[in-house]
């Protein structure tokens, strides 16, 4: 069996130094031959240096995407994997040294399954606050972290794997490419493009599979430990929800979402107010649907333009 794995980065070398160490750690089974594509999607810092460091001790061939976004990073590896399966990781992610071979001897013992995917641990920049703390598995998703049990199992439907830790057989990642529409483009936080893209595989007939296994640590900025990012990520997957339903030509904002926006900011003001234990969850609720009263907007001014 032949291995691509597949990373894309936006001027983060320190972190990217860090996972292409650990990298290094790597057990590889014998008999496999692999490859490590690094898609540089515009850096402007140290990443051609740091990707070079590692010429000799890691199979590693930069790439580079000029379109700015995560979806056209990934379609480049897409293009340009060579192998019967291909792994998925960050550039802000250490794996464990037997991530790549517990994938492949999942790959051997379902070989009807076309992705898989696999634990995400934090790795945090400092302690998280308590808030962060007794909410942490509502929160799990802005954080990339990723614990579905520790049995290998078929993945339902709803149960996608997430981009910093997944896999996929070249039958199914050959048959589609990933939705340029939908996915972090720099600063912004349109997110959609892993979930809707495994989801699109699982209607298609591909069987996914939980390989608890295959375990990677994913570092948690600072930021993200913040009520601001909280509101940044639940905006984003607000604008995501009308990309998915609608594309990027949302039309006329339905009058519901006006209503919605109001009465959710409304209610989360009351409960951080009393200090209600339901607040963190009204505060996502709002900025959801503040996003989606954002995208439609946008939309219209697009089409307008």
């Amino acid at each position: 069996m032949d291995v691509t794995v597949g990373i894309c980065t936006w001027n983060r070398a320190k972190l990217l130094d860090a996972t292409l160490a650990q990298m290094c750690n790597l057990r590889i089974p014998s008999g496999i031959s692999w490859e490590l594509l690094v898609v540089d999607n515009n850096c402007t810092d140290d990443t051609p240096a740091v990707v070079e460091r590692y010429a000799g001790r890691l199979p590693i061939r930069r790439l580079v995407e000029k379109q700015q976004g995560t979806s056209y990073a990934k379609n480049c590896v897409l293009r340009n994997a060579a192998a019967d399966l291909l792994l998925w990781t960050d550039d802000d992610v250490l794996v464990d040294e037997d991530w790549f071979a517990a994938y492949v001897r999942a790959a051997e013992r379902w070989p009807n399954a076309g992705y898989f995917g696999g634990l995400i641990k934090p790795w945090f920049e400092h302690d998280p606050p308590s808030w962060f703390q007794a909410n942490e598995n509502a929160l799990a998703p802005a954080m990339a972290l990723r614990d579905l049990g520790p049995e290998e199992r078929q993945l339902g439907p709803d149960e996608p794997p997430f981009g910093a830790n997944m896999a996929f057989r070249r039958a199914a990642f050959s048959s589609r490419d990933y939705d340029t529409k939908l996915g972090p483009h720099g600063n912004d936080q349109i997110r959609g493009e892993e979930t809707t893209y495994c989801r699109a595989l699982a209607a298609d007939g591909f069987q996914g599979v939980w390989v608890p296994s295959a375990k990677v640590r994913h570092y948690v900025v600072a930021h993200r430990l913040t009520l601001r990012f909280v509101r940044e990520y639940w905006v984003g997957l607000g604008r995501t929800q009308v990309r998915v339903e609608n594309g990027t030509a949302a039309g006329a904002t339905p009058r519901w979402v006006y209503r919605a926006v109001v009465m959710s900011h409304l209610r989360y003001a009351w409960q951080r107010a009393i200090r209600h234990p339901g607040w963190l969850g009204s505060l996502m609720e709002a900025s959801r649907v503040r996003g989606v009263l954002m995208e439609h907007r946008n939309s219209r001014k697009a089409s307008e333009a």
